[in-house]
């Protein structure tokens, strides 16, 4: 039930930004792969989650408005994987997966 509550508020909240784009789903699913890597690249520099959120929601270094509701799904992703797991290069493999849904 969470992924599936994860996926549409994804989908929801990048809808408009990804209808610009060329390639709406391609591009929509990269920015979200993108958000993904920034997420564990915090996650690895020992950021806690409610802190790694604020980074990519508020402020200067913010990620563009219609991804901002994202975040918070993804983060909780992010947070739950293992450490093996985080090897594995989720926002890479998350785009290629949302890109054949």
């Amino acid at each position: 039930m969470r992924i599936a509550l994860t996926c549409a508020v994804i989908f929801a909240a990048s809808q408009s930004w990804a209808e610009e784009a060329g390639d709406p789903k391609a591009a929509q699913c990269d920015a979200l792969g993108g958000v993904v890597t920034q997420l564990v690249a915090l996650r690895q520099d020992g950021k806690r989650e409610n802190r790694a959120i604020r980074m990519l929601t508020k402020g200067n270094a913010a990620i563009d408005e219609p991804l901002r509701p994202a975040v918070q799904f993804l983060a909780g992703w992010v947070y739950s994987l293992t450490d093996d797991e985080l090897g594995f290069e989720p926002g890479p493999k998350y785009a290629e997966a949302c890109k054949t849904q």
